[in-house]
């Protein structure tokens, strides 16, 4: 029987706070399969390849920077619940520690796991309290 490298839900999560953590946009995207699904305040976005997942994840890191957010953001919390032997929805709570004083805030995104075979990864996620939360504080985050 042929030994696999996958992690597994929980372990993905680390990871992916991990990739947070160090603000690395290529690590992050490689947490996702594609096409890749977000779902945000009744908007619905997708990557549907690394390229362009990598591209996004890069700059969305240098806009929170740009919008004075900054980019020190921490996995404080998940919880991953089977939905089959493959697949898992998982509750991932995230904080951020803005620059200058600002207060920080944080957010629960739900992220949808799944095991293809030899792979593994997010296929969609959930972000409504992250994006309006972000919003509220930093309405013109987008234009930046």
């Amino acid at each position: 029987m042929r030994e696999t490298k996958l992690k597994g839900p929980d372990a993905f999560c680390r990871s992916y706070g991990e990739a947070m953590r160090v603000k690395d946009g290529r690590q992050i995207a490689g947490h996702y399969l594609f096409p890749y699904i977000s779902f945000t305040l009744g908007h619905v976005h997708s990557f549907e390849d690394r390229d362009s997942a990598d591209a996004a994840c890069i700059d969305q890191i240098a806009r929170f920077e740009r919008a004075g957010v900054g980019s020190d953001i921490r996995l404080t919390s998940f919880r991953c619940e089977p939905v089959s032997d493959d697949a898992a929805l998982c509750h991932v709570t995230w904080e951020v520690f803005p620059p200058n004083a600002i207060p920080g805030w944080s957010w629960t995104n739900v992220y949808g796991y799944r095991r293809r075979g030899e792979t593994e990864g997010f296929e969609f996620n959930i972000s409504d309290q992250e994006i309006g939360k972000l919003l509220e504080r930093f309405p013109d985050f987008y234009e930046q």
